[in-house]
């Protein structure tokens, strides 16, 4: 049970920055084609005709200049999250991985661990290191200042972070019951 709080955990932190990351990219975009960032417009709204999360990191990815491996950091995360959505009421971190492209392997490598940890904590240890270097990298380069680049004070102004933290926890809870 200790193994499923811990997954639960790490991707309960996982969407929270996700949610994050795109907010920060809808103002960047919104921003470099200067209009008014709006979560009621068609563009980053809710709506048919909105950006999609793959298609804001496809922006950052083709319009500025990244490292090959922020590049790679990027399209991890963007694959992990669909992973992580479609592969949910997984056991373990482990198997949400299920991918072609290897991402945890990818992970394993990028953020090298001591062997005589268990490949599922090796993964939530590079897990949790993604998230802080693509969160770093993020708002690094879409000019956020150290006061917005706290987590908690940026969520708080765009939503209530800690409810949203609860109802993801409540969400992966109902899944492992089931």
């Amino acid at each position: 049970m200790i193994k499923q709080e811990k997954r639960i955990e790490v991707i309960s932190e996982f969407f929270v920055t996700t949610h994050f990351i795109e907010n920060v990219i809808n103002d960047f975009i919104a921003d470099k084609i200067g209009i008014e960032y709006s979560e009621d417009s068609e563009m980053f709204g809710k709506n048919k005709f909105a950006l999609s999360y793959d298609q804001k990191i496809e922006f950052l990815l083709e319009t500025e200049n990244f490292s090959i491996i922020d590049k790679s950091k990027l399209s991890a995360f963007r694959g992990i999250r669909n992973e992580f959505l479609k592969f949910g009421s997984a056991n373990s971190l482990e198997e949400s991985f299920n991918s072609v492209d290897n991402n945890a392997d990818f992970l394993l490598i990028l953020y090298p661990q001591d062997t005589f940890l268990p490949r599922n904590e090796k993964l939530t240890v590079a897990l949790y290191n993604l998230i802080n270097d693509v969160k770093e990298l993020v708002t690094t380069l879409t000019g956020k200042t150290n006061k917005d680049k706290s987590n908690i004070s940026f969520l708080r102004k765009r939503m209530n972070a800690p409810y949203l933290n609860k109802v993801f926890t409540m969400l992966f809870s109902l899944i492992l019951l089931k």
